[in-house]
């Protein structure tokens, strides 16, 4: 096995035909919470990565979890990070598949340009370790918000029309759900505002 990243929670490893995610054990943390933790946190993550993929989406899909736990076992997607592949083309499609994902009540929770990669002509979505189950606008709203972030400052001089058209797939996949999305967006980015200005 490869070690391929190293995070703040989880070291990933790749084989020939599988990625490995392992969260390990943090020294800080007492036994009696840290194994908990990180049982809870991987089988969040596989559950997630499962209900989406029962979906037909584009996530890796789960394999297995170990049995301590702290591993979890997924499908190698080998496609490029969308960073060093951006295209404009792709917006629709990243907007269209968020919100099919949000629509099932999955909130990516660190949606970044690094968090997708891209296969021939398709999109995945990946990394669900800080994803987690609800239907909430604005919970939703705050995956719109961070992926709007990273790529205003990933990708500033594409942004406005990146934005543009990821937004507008995105709302037109979520129909009429969209407007209570929208309106705790406009609230958490003049919440953002305000601190930026403070």
């Amino acid at each position: 096995m490869k070690i391929i990243a190293r995070g703040a929670e989880a070291i990933i490893y790749e084989n020939e035909a599988e990625i490995i995610k392992y969260r390990e054990e943090k020294k800080y943390r007492i036994s009696e919470i840290d194994v908990p933790l990180r049982r809870s946190r991987t089988k969040r993550e596989f559950t997630a990565l499962s209900t989406c993929s029962r979906a037909g989406l584009k996530v890796p899909k789960p394999i297995k979890i170990s049995k301590e736990g702290d591993k979890l076992y997924m499908e190698k997607i080998n496609g490029e990070q969308f960073d060093y592949v951006f295209s404009i083309d792709k917006m629709n499609e990243i907007g269209k598949l968020l919100a099919d994902i949000n629509k099932l009540g999955v909130v990516h929770g660190d949606l970044t340009t690094a968090n997708i990669l891209v296969k021939g002509e398709e999109v995945y979505l990946i990394d669900f370790g800080l994803s987690y189950f609800s239907k909430k606008d604005e919970d939703r709203a705050t995956d719109i918000f961070l992926f709007k972030n990273a790529l205003k400052a990933r990708h500033p001089k594409e942004f406005k029309r990146a934005y543009e058209l990821f937004i507008g797939a995105y709302g037109a996949t979520m129909g009429k759900e969209f407007k209570g999305i929208e309106t705790h967006l406009k609230d958490i980015e003049r919440r953002g505002r305000y601190h930026e200005n403070s």
